[in-house]
């Protein structure tokens, strides 16, 4: 296989079982990866500036706010999450569990946030790394009614951030594990006959309704 046929065969989740193992890896990479691309993908005023550049101002500008993805399934959700977290100004994005995903949705996004991978967590590693953390489950407080004001900036301990905790569509987030932790759920309501909205759908109405209540608060001072 030459390099256009991996890189082809990468791109290709129908393909990336028959890449020889030494090739694997290039399925979790896509040619968002050029420079060329990625700058047209960011406002057109900061698409004369460097990856770099606009990283750097993406870091600065950035809420304290944690987007994480719980062993979510379905290659396309990560990179869809992913660019939502960087629309509505995540400082850091956690994959914990998936080692692959196809990156072609991510537009480049990842670029220009602070990227974790993690192969499992337990409940300690919130309070490691300073993470307050919020899941997103059923049978939590209607979005709706629940106010994000102490977990706002401003309102969390220097050096803190909040942490949306996204589970996969099959099996959501185990609870129990994290029960201790006494941490808020918030659900999305709904009202059709279909169980669940596509995790990346329910991602970006999460992180809008924080980014909503942040922008009216600041608003208001």
């Amino acid at each position: 296989m030459n390099d256009s046929e991996a890189w082809d065969a990468a791109n290709d989740q129908r393909s990336v079982e028959r890449l020889p193992k030494d090739q694997a890896d290039l399925w979790d990479i896509s040619r968002m990866e050029e420079p060329t691309l990625l700058k047209y993908n960011v406002h057109t005023p900061l698409q004369r500036l460097s990856v770099s550049t606009v990283k750097s101002l993406s870091e600065k500008t950035a809420l304290p706010l944690v987007l994480m993805m719980y062993n979510l399934n379905g290659d396309m959700n990560v990179g869809m999450s992913i660019r939502s977290a960087v629309i509505f100004g995540c400082s850091d994005v956690y994959i914990v569990g998936k080692k692959r995903y196809d990156r072609r949705p991510e537009v480049g996004a990842k670029n220009y946030i602070k990227f974790h991978r993690v192969p499992s967590i337990q409940p300690s590693f919130f309070l490691e790394n300073k993470l307050v953390p919020i899941f997103v489950e059923q049978g939590g407080t209607p979005l709706e009614d629940f106010s994000f004001k102490p977990y706002l900036p401003g309102n969390l301990l220097e050096g803190w951030k909040v942490c949306l905790v996204m589970g996969s569509e099959s099996f959501g987030i185990p609870m129990e594990t994290f029960k201790d932790l006494k941490a808020p759920i918030v659900s999305i309501s709904q009202y059709g006959v279909l169980r669940s909205l596509n995790v990346s759908v329910a991602t970006g109405i999460v992180l809008y309704e924080y980014s909503k209540q942040w922008r009216k608060s600041v608003s208001l001072v």
